[in-house]
């Protein structure tokens, strides 16, 4: 038989001795639920519950029920029956006893297992109540924490909320606190001490806390940072270890007081660049002569605008010539290479806007001032060092104007005197002026190292035509040649006529190489065909004897004698192959 169908003999005194050597209460009861044996653990529980009539069903007695434990293992049949756990509390006098009741099916009877969890129970609620006290004294620390942190928050809004920048130091320097407008104000660095913030390694210079915040109250120090200004307020901390340190920013004040000064100044610049205009302007009409006004240019009036290097070049009448040429603060071969520079033939045009090529200019950066007259010919050109402001260049305008169209009268006065030198036949400079354009180019020579030639025409058979067929017919054969050689120049050249049948051709920026490539151009090009008809239907041939001599070649107060030696010497040639004239 096996273990499920052996009857149980609860009368063996050997099965109540295993069921008391357990340490636990243990009771078995029948399929009535009636108790059928019970061991020493049991009835210890039982006498402390004071649980009585064990005739009762466990139910009633255990749990003072009426009807079975709902779950009951008893009456369920096959393997649906399952251990079922209550908890009982026991109120007694001596304190609640506390039990855990398991009940297992047995064959046809149910064991009930039944521990004492009084001492847990217990241990467990006066834990419990430790921790309830410990919450409480958080939930007191965390209150008091809240309050302060609230007073803290309120403290910290009331700073927030001033306009003003505000810090807080203790009594070295260190920030302690600052506000909003503190932080926007040093664009949300964070700064160990407050004069690190201004790039200090130390107390800012004249800070009035250096010797303590106590004397510092009240008193104030100005302060920029990051181009803004701002005044700072002193005042000591209420408990008396380091201070208040309050920021007003003023940079608009400031900027006001700047904008005042600033066109107080702009004023005053004006009011005297108005009285400068006026002085150049009486100067200008006091007639003084030119190189005298370009002077006072020079030394009085552009240095209220410019105080660096400068050259002033004015052309002459005569294209290929300076007529004034002054410098200030310039090394003497530098103001050389700029007159040089300004003799370039695309600079003589007066109607150009030609300019000096950066490369001859001795200055890393320059501005070129076209000298403009009233009609809007260029007569000069003013060079400055460096670049001047704008401001500056405005106003320089305006002297620059007046001083152009004065260069511009005194050229036409020289024009004037220019037509007073011309030949009434030919319409040629005469001696006089030829004189003076040689002095100019001997000027240029030495002052610029600009070459020069002269060129010596004496016309062949004029005697001859003359006493022939009249000195109507040799006056035409004059201008003929005359105007026949004109034509053949430069802007930068000019021919004049000395003598009944002598010319004088002056080439300018010319060597004496090139003077004989021109030379050789009349003989074989200009002259090779020209004739003049006369009164008798025939033609008189137009010729020329030439001589040259270059600056280059020959000492400059020799020209004029080496060319008519050379032009003396071809009028021998000429006669070899002609039939001379008386």
């Amino acid at each position: 038989m096996d273990e499920k169908s052996a009857p149980l003999n609860i009368t063996d005194p050997d099965l109540q001795k295993i069921l008391d050597g357990v340490q636990v209460g243990l009771l078995l009861c029948d399929g009535n639920r009636r108790m059928l044996l019970e061991n020493r653990a049991a009835e210890a529980i039982s006498r402390l519950a004071g649980i009585a009539s064990p005739e009762q069903p466990c139910h009633q007695r255990l749990f003072s029920l009426g009807t079975p434990c709902e779950g009951c293992p008893l009456g369920v049949e096959g393997d649906g029956a399952a251990a079922k756990r209550q908890s009982l509390t026991l109120e007694r006098a001596g304190g609640n006893l506390y039990l855990k009741v398991f009940c297992q099916p047995w064959q046809a009877n149910v064991l009930l297992t039944i521990h004492d969890v009084t001492q847990e129970i217990t241990l467990l609620r006066c834990s419990d109540l430790d921790r309830k006290e410990l919450q409480a004294k958080n939930i007191l620390l965390e209150r008091r924490r809240r309050v302060n942190a609230g007073e803290q928050e309120v403290l910290t809004q009331l700073m927030d909320n001033l306009p003003e920048a505000l810090l807080t130091v203790d009594e070295h320097f260190q920030v302690q606190r600052r506000n909003r407008a503190m932080a926007a104000m040093a664009e949300g660095e964070s700064h160990s001490h407050c004069y690190v913030m201004f790039g200090y390694d130390g107390p800012c210079p004249g800070c009035p806390a250096a010797g303590g915040f106590a004397n510092a109250t009240g008193r104030k120090k100005s302060q920029e940072l990051g181009g803004r200004f701002f005044t700072e307020l002193f005042s000591a901390a209420p408990n008396g270890r380091g201070g208040l340190l309050l920021f007003r920013e003023i940079t608009r004040q400031v900027g006001l007081i700047e904008q005042i000064r600033v066109n107080q100044a702009e004023i005053a610049h004006k009011n005297e660049i108005l009285s400068l205009l006026v002085e150049f302007g009486t100067h200008l009409q006091k007639g003084h002569d030119a190189e005298e006004v370009v002077s006072y240019f020079l030394d009085t009036v552009l240095p209220h605008f410019h105080r660096k290097g400068v050259a002033l070049f004015v052309h002459d009448v005569r294209a290929g010539s300076l007529w004034l040429a002054q410098q200030r603060q310039m090394a003497v071969e530098d103001f050389k290479a700029l007159g040089r520079a300004s003799l370039a033939r695309e600079l003589q045009d007066f109607h150009a806007e030609g300019r000096i090529p950066e490369d001859k200019l001795p200055w890393p950066t320059s501005r070129q001032i076209p000298l403009v007259g009233a009609k809007g010919q260029r007569v000069g050109l003013l060079l400055l060092e460096g670049e001047p402001a704008a401001a500056g260049f405005d106003f320089l305008r305006l002297v620059t104007e007046p001083l152009g169209a004065y260069l511009q009268s005194q050229l036409l006065y020289r024009q004037l005197e220019e037509k007073a030198n011309k030949d009434p036949l030919t319409g040629l400079f005469n001696r006089g002026y030829l004189a003076s354009a040689m002095d100019e180019e001997r000027e240029k020579f030495e002052k610029y190292g600009v070459h020069h030639a002269v060129v010596l025409a004496d016309l062949n058979g004029l005697k001859k035509l003359n006493d022939l067929h009249g000195h109507d017919c040799g006056d035409q054969m004059i201008v003929v040649a005359s105007m026949t050689m004109q034509k053949s120049l430069r802007s930068t050249d000019i021919i004049a006529r000395t003598g009944g049948d002598e010319f004088v051709i002056l080439l300018a920026n010319t060597t004496d190489e090139d003077a004989g490539h021109f030379v050789r151009r009349l003989q074989r090009e200009v002259f090779a065909d020209l004739r003049v008809p006369l009164l008798d239907g025939t033609e008189f041939p137009v010729t020329v004897s030439l001589g040259k001599a270059g600056s280059d070649k020959h000492p400059v107060e020799s020209l004029l004698t080496v060319a008519d030696r050379e032009m003396y010497a071809a009028k021998q040639e000429f006669y070899r192959t002609a039939e001379r004239y008386r």
